[in-house]
């Protein structure tokens, strides 16, 4: 039988990021410690976003690219005044920068073109941008968009359990994401079976080759995926081997008002003080500490605590220790409200004049810098879904690993149920 952790919540709800060095806990020296360390360097490395807003969403030998850059900082993505250059590169299907411009950024914007050689070569070719600023994160924080894509030798099928292992006894979630020969996601579904041959539990993914599955995996036992792909090709994949201790942590975020934490230990886990610390851009906005002799920890924490992002739950130590993490995305649809005004019909080549009105959630009328491209539908069609939009750019696409296919599929339709 597991034994399961119990939390006493201490919520420090902080307002603004200068506020973290008084908001102290007293008696919690952990929690005081690791708001103190995760402040003191957001302080020293300030991180920025850039988003290239695009005229067209793919080009061809001899297009012009035409573009119109952002530049954000901070857990509230702020137009930065950090870095004064933007650097762009076009690089190409050997993995070589071709082309490159630098251009100067007055509060965060700035803008620009590409113009490509009409003997342009098939494959593979990436716009990236970034400051000097964004070198200190690496290039795994650079902007980057594909204008052509490459293809894969072989299926990659990755099993991902949440909050980084499979623990036995625990009741755990394991999502999974399947990559094609294309470098695409590409639908699979199958069995989970045990050493034994006996079934589980099945899957099947939901969008791109993702999806998840709960399981409670048990000591000693190996478990397998049954794959089944779209092409009727079939192969088994063993799942990471469960370990005897450790803590699980498990968000529910379905609720649109509340996310929902668990804090599961293994029976081989002492029930010594933990800390749970949620933070975004560096900034700290939530943090417990396990009270001893309680067997579990469970809470609703309101969306509205956190700003819109990625949110980063860390579970330390008590001698803050960091021992797994979970990301979690938080939607306080906070974004503004754009009303934008123009006729129905136009003449050729005459002058078109558009009235936009922005407002916020309130409903309050707000300035900002904002752009604007138009193409013709019929001759360039644009699919929204596959779009990266300034929204996932920004909110999204920074904070993960990897490339996230149809960025904009998170933004669109979001009162539909989203893997």
């Amino acid at each position: 039988m597991s034994k399961i952790l119990s939390f006493l919540i201490i919520l420090i709800p902080f307002v603004a990021f200068g506020q973290q060095e008084k908001n102290k806990i007293e008696g919690n020296a952990v929690i005081n410690n690791i708001t103190s360390k995760l402040y003191a360097y957001s302080e020293d490395h300030s991180t920025e976003k850039a988003y290239l807003q695009f005229d067209k969403p793919y080009y061809a030998a001899s297009d012009t690219i035409y573009f119109k850059a952002y530049i954000t900082t901070g857990a509230q993505h702020k137009l930065s005044g950090l870095s004064g250059i933007l650097y762009i590169e076009l690089i190409n299907p050997e993995n070589v920068v071709g082309q490159s411009i630098i251009l100067p950024v007055t509060a965060g914007v700035t803008w620009g073109d590409l113009a490509l050689a009409d003997t342009l070569k098939g494959g593979e070719y990436r716009v990236r941008a970034y400051t000097n600023w964004m070198r200190n994160e690496g290039d795994s924080s650079f902007f980057e968009k594909s204008i052509q894509k490459a293809a894969k030798s072989k299926i990659d099928v990755q099993f991902l359990p949440e909050g980084g292992s499979l623990i036995a006894g625990n009741y755990s979630k394991v999502a999974f994401k399947a990559i094609g020969p294309e470098g695409l996601g590409t639908d699979i579904k199958g069995t989970i079976t045990d050493d034994a041959g006996a079934e589980v539990c099945t899957f099947e993914s939901t969008h791109l080759g993702m999806g998840e599955f709960n399981i409670v995996p048990e000591a000693g036992k190996i478990y397998k995926a049954n794959i089944s792909y779209a092409d009727g090709k079939i192969a088994t994949i063993e799942l990471p081997k469960a370990v005897n201790t450790g803590y699980t942590i498990n968000l529910n975020n379905a609720d649109p008002d509340s996310i929902k934490v668990r804090v599961t230990g293994s029976s081989g886990s002492p029930i010594d003080k933990l800390s749970l610390i949620a933070q975004s851009g560096g900034t700290v906005y939530y943090a417990a500490e396990n009270q001893s002799g309680n067997k579990f920890f469970t809470a609703a924490i309101p969306k509205r605590k956190f700003p819109t992002g990625i949110v980063q739950f860390t579970l330390f130590s008590q001698t803050g220790e960091p021992l797994n993490e979970r990301l979690a995305f938080i939607n306080n649809n906070d974004r503004l409200k754009l009303d934008l005004q123009a006729k129905e019909n136009y003449k050729p080549r005459q002058k078109v004049k558009l009235e936009i009105v922005a407002k916020d959630k309130n409903n309050s009328p707000v300035t900002g810098s904002f752009s604007v491209s138009i193409t013709d539908e019929t001759k360039v069609p644009v699919n929204e879904v596959s779009e990266c939009s300034i929204l996932p750019a920004i909110l999204l696409t920074p904070d993960l690993k990897g490339t996230i296919e149809e960025p904009n599929y998170y933004f669109t339709n979001i009162n539909e149920c989203r893997p």
